[in-house]
């Protein structure tokens, strides 16, 4: 009877031993693939790998004399912190990089000739107080003068008028521009500020 139970117990046994090494196999595959792709988004998502297209190294520059590049308030804060959603929202972040990244990629074959001052007023029009606020959340309790502090509080009570937000009053924060920088524009386009 002993005989007949291993051979009915037997068969399905080897199935799942065959499939459990199937399986073990892809996941460990899966799981490298995953370490590689954080990896390849880590390395990709350094200001210094921005800066090797030629369309963003006025950015790049500008960026590096910035409060935010040059970590004067303690902390340098990079591209992707205020060019797209927070890292911590995983899934949004990784398909804004992408979209982003391919456009750029289009942009750099087949777009043409680069125009450095449009683009910068579309980029200004896209960035969310939310973004700024991420990092920049206690607003009215440690501000750097008493009209920072009304200027915030004023913002804070109207955070839907165009004129209370961000960019009204820290458009060049991110970014010191070419004139005060004297930053060569590398992209062919001579506008002005």
């Amino acid at each position: 009877m002993s005989g007949f139970c291993s051979k009915i117990i037997g068969k399905p046994l080897k199935a799942i031993k065959k499939r459990a090494l199937g399986f073990l196999a892809g996941f460990i595959f899966a799981v490298l693939c995953v370490i590689a792709f954080n990896a390849a988004l880590e390395a990709t998502s350094a200001p210094q790998y921005c800066a090797t297209c030629h369309e963003m190294e006025a950015a790049y520059q500008t960026w590096k004399l910035s409060e935010h590049g040059t970590g004067r308030m303690g902390t340098s804060v990079g591209c992707v912190e205020c060019h797209l959603p927070p890292k911590e929202k995983y899934f949004t972040y990784v398909a804004a990089k992408g979209c982003c990244g391919a456009k750029g990629v289009y942009k750099h074959y087949f777009g043409g000739e680069y125009a450095l001052e449009p683009i910068r007023k579309k980029v200004l029009e896209r960035m969310l107080d939310e973004t700024c606020v991420n990092c920049h959340n206690n607003l009215l309790a440690k501000p750097s003068s008493p009209a920072a502090r009304v200027a915030h509080a004023a913002s804070l009570a109207r955070p839907d008028s165009p004129e209370a937000g961000c960019m009204a009053c820290h458009e060049y924060t991110g970014h010191k521009r070419k004139e005060k920088a004297d930053i060569k524009d590398t992209t062919g386009d001579e506008g002005r500020d």
